[in-house]
């Protein structure tokens, strides 16, 4: 199986439309494209591209149950909105008894890619189409290979990549993508979004005139919730994150409309912020593991937790210099019962290769925490001050 991707320096937003539209007319043409939608940025950036080459699409979105809720509708219904023709897919009763107990981050990531291809294969199939088109950009191949665009070539077969991953494992290996390294029962796949960084999504949207909501929409993982639960996924814990992830997320998006007239700004240092803000499920802080990023790999180990005063800049100081942990979390309150602790997580960035702690007024930080403390299930409240890297921005 062939891979076709869009590999062009960036300029502006009109002279990359441009190309990549010549660039699906000249490997789509008369083929059908399967295209998948996941509600984000990246995947839409790829369908509206299809859309304006005039090539015939389909566009999928599959529900397996772990999308967020943002301000108490479920993602599938925010899709629906935008993009009226999609075709919905539900594959919860399948998808959810397979990952309920699971734990570890890899065997998580794997059950989606697995989930994904062969939800994708069967529609493929059923509907007959000829190509695969997904929103893979830089940050993704970059993670998942190891190399950077100009070591990729715009045409490669499965076992050319398999080849330049095996060669850079132990180097700039991350983490594996949902959307990278699966085959698919098609002729080839696209990516017409591959050399844009998060930021240059954005502007390619605003170009295409998509409204502001979806432009400035934050960024969700490929293995959604289950990167936001700590540990096992459970039915419970998924209930619970949702209610608190739309909680944390509302809040900062009604902070920055109020303060800046919109959700998420342009900083002075050219990052969006917030890039991304949630919260994160765990069963206990204190023994748990999480993600980190060492000499440009990926690790496991504890977060160190502090209290006491707030200084958010001796803070982060203290988190970029950690040794012996991969985070470091302010303990903002708790109280004696509930059964699961609540990470608060908020970051600006210019394309998630780094990080930085988006600073929230401390007075923001408390109301949250008292609100989330007015949870049963809410037993301590920490925000998370560690900046990528030594952190990644998730938690899996």
């Amino acid at each position: 199986m062939l891979n076709h991707r869009f590999l062009v320096k960036y300029e502006n937003a009109e002279s990359f439309v441009n190309g990549a539209v010549e660039f699906i007319q000249k490997h789509v043409k008369d083929k059908k494209v399967f295209c998948a939608l996941s509600g984000g940025i990246d995947s839409s950036a790829a369908y509206l591209l299809l859309k304006k080459a005039g090539v015939n699409v389909l566009p999928v979105f599959i529900d397996h149950g772990l999308m967020r809720i943002i301000r108490g509708k479920e993602e599938r219904e925010h899709i629906k909105e935008a993009f009226p023709d999609v075709m919905i897919v539900d594959i919860r009763d399948e998808f959810l008894p397979q990952i309920y107990g699971e734990g570890d981050a890899e065997e998580k990531r794997k059950l989606f890619k697995k989930a994904y291809s062969s939800t994708f294969d069967a529609i493929i199939r059923a509907e007959k189409c000829d190509l695969l088109v997904d929103g893979t950009i830089l940050p993704d191949l970059e993670e998942s290979f190891g190399v950077g665009m100009e070591e990729l070539s715009e045409t490669m077969s499965f076992e050319e990549e398999t080849k330049l991953r095996e060669a850079q494992k132990g180097k700039g290996f991350v983490k594996s993508q949902h959307n990278v390294e699966i085959t698919y029962d098609v002729e080839a796949t696209v990516q017409p979004v591959a050399p844009l960084t998060k930021n240059q999504v954005r502007e390619v949207l605003d170009y295409l005139g998509m409204p502001y909501q979806l432009v400035y929409r934050k960024a969700f993982p490929g293995p959604a919730l289950a990167a936001r639960i700590v540990g096992p996924v459970t039915e419970e814990k998924l209930a619970f994150q949702k209610k608190i992830h739309d909680i944390v997320e509302s809040a900062v998006d009604d902070y920055y409309i109020e303060k800046h007239g919109k959700s998420m700004i342009i900083n002075d240092k050219g990052e969006q912020e917030p890039f991304q803000i949630f919260a994160a499920t765990f069963e206990d802080v204190m023994t748990s593991k999480v993600t980190g990023l060492r000499d440009g790999m990926r690790t496991y180990d504890s977060p160190k937790i502090v209290k006491g005063e707030w200084d958010f800049k001796k803070l982060v100081k203290e988190g970029k210099e950690l040794k012996d942990f991969n985070r470091l979390f302010y303990l903002l309150g708790g109280k004696a019962t509930g059964k699961f602790d609540a990470v608060i997580r908020c970051i600006n960035s210019l394309d998630a290769r780094t990080a930085n702690v988006t600073e929230l007024p401390i007075e923001l930080l408390v109301k949250l925490k008292e609100k989330l403390l007015e949870i049963s299930e809410v037993r301590n409240v920490y925000f998370d001050v560690t900046e990528k890297p030594p952190s990644t921005i998730e938690y899996v």
